[in-house]
């Protein structure tokens, strides 16, 4: 007896384990399950899915020290979080580079004294421009109209004033596409970054006494954006192949150069990555590829006769851009060839066709919910570089001529003959 129970415990112990087992595993597919979800709705959906990290607005939290809640400030901007229809109350927006969003400031005195000499300031060190179109007004010292407001000045504000102000923010100047990425500037640390406007004044109670006051509010504004790669000036003609030819080392040198560019403008550029298959001379391989120009470093493979050229930008330990990549970058290449290759065409031209890829790499917000740096498209294109001989000047004519009118010139009522 004492036998079978204890190999009923066992028994029971053993299948309490793999039901534990069985329980950790279920747990830890919905976990993994969850994450992926997660990830893949951040993916889908990268500003909700920000948004939703941002503090939401609570109740009385509008209160301005010192009032007796009989002056109430507040800012933050609007999102349906659960997709019910309604939106929330957020401290923070998440847009791409070039769109906007909607900035809500309310200023409020309730039911007893009034504010005098009141003032909104946007904080320095902000990564956003405020457009606003308001005009002077009752409540409003003056009229603030344009795309990059710092301050908003009030006359003073009896009891009973329910004032709404709304402002755009922009990641820049959108008069310009070029501009779109003013606030940024050259500091990759912008993309994700705590604003804060503060409002300051006088509030005067109903018995006369004056109390200064200063509410600071902060949030959150987070930019993203994309790059986009293309490939310029696939067409090259050159007339000084005579130059070219070098008998003494038995060489022919062809020159050219890769021209790319980054068309979308978004984003501080980090890295531009060129390769280049470099072909045949009639049957020939290349003698030696170099890259002739500066700022990049190259590397060319022989066994593969692929030339590859990265260009970056450097960035300082706080984030500012210490040396700039440009939306449009060139690239010199020198190309020697064994010389019979060129006098076993027979021909007094050469024609070279280079396959070219690039992309391009900008750093990006550097939230989960996005990609940083963002990898650009990969172009392609196929250089076809012409070299021939210059084409000897035409010779010069000599010719005489005479111009014939028919009528008397006059000016009225046109000028004719």
């Amino acid at each position: 007896m004492e036998n079978m129970q204890k190999g009923m415990k066992r028994k029971i112990g053993l299948l309490v384990e793999v039901i534990a087992i069985i329980v950790a595993l279920i747990v830890t597919m919905v976990v993994v399950k969850v994450n992926k979800q997660k990830e893949n709705f951040a993916k889908a959906n990268p500003e909700l899915a920000k948004a939703m990290e941002y503090d939401q607005v609570q109740e009385g939290e509008e209160n301005v020290d010192g009032t007796d809640g009989h002056v109430k400030f507040d800012a933050f901007f609007l999102r349906d979080l659960d997709g019910d229809g309604y939106a929330e109350s957020v401290r923070g927006t998440s847009k791409e580079i070039g769109k906007e969003d909607t900035l809500y400031m309310e200023l409020n005195v309730q039911t007893a004294g009034y504010l005098k000499d009141a003032k909104i300031t946007i904080n320095d060190e902000s990564n956003f421009y405020l457009q606003t179109s308001l005009p002077k007004d009752d409540e409003l010292k003056d009229s603030y109209i344009g795309n990059n407001i710092k301050t908003i000045e009030f006359n003073q504000l009896a009891n009973g004033t329910q004032k709404m102000i709304m402002g755009i923010v922009r990641s820049g100047d959108y008069s310009y596409s070029s501009r779109e990425n003013d606030a940024i500037g050259n500091n990759i640390n912008n993309y994700s970054k705590v604003n804060s406007i503060t409002l300051t004044g006088t509030y005067v109670t109903e018995d006369g006494t004056e109390i200064p006051i200063t509410k600071t509010v902060n949030f959150n504004i987070d930019w993203y954006g994309e790059t986009k790669a293309s490939i310029t000036s696939t067409t090259l003609n050159y007339s000084d192949l005579d130059n070219r030819l070098d008998e003494e080392n038995g060489i022919i040198r062809l020159d050219f150069s890769v021209n790319t560019r980054e068309t979308e403008q978004e984003l501080i550029l980090k890295k531009n990555h060129v390769e280049a298959e470099i072909p045949q001379l009639n049957g020939y391989d290349p003698i030696s590829v170099e890259y002739t120009g500066s700022n990049a470093t190259a590397n060319y493979d022989e066994e593969t006769r692929t030339l590859t050229i990265e260009r970056e930008a450097q960035v300082g330990e706080d984030g500012t851009v210490t040396s700039g990549l440009s939306d449009n970058n060139s690239y010199s290449v020198k190309v020697t060839y064994p010389l019979e290759a060129y006098q076993s065409l027979g021909e007094e031209a050469v024609t070279i066709k280079i396959p070219i890829q690039t992309y391009y790499e900008g750093y990006n917000n550097p939230s989960e919910e996005f990609d940083n740096p963002y990898k650009s498209n990969t172009a392609t294109a196929t250089i076809t570089a012409n070299y021939r001989k210059p084409t000897p000047p035409l010779p010069v004519e000599t010719k005489s001529g005479f111009d014939i009118t028919v009528g008397k010139y006059i000016t009225t009522p046109s000028y004719r003959y």
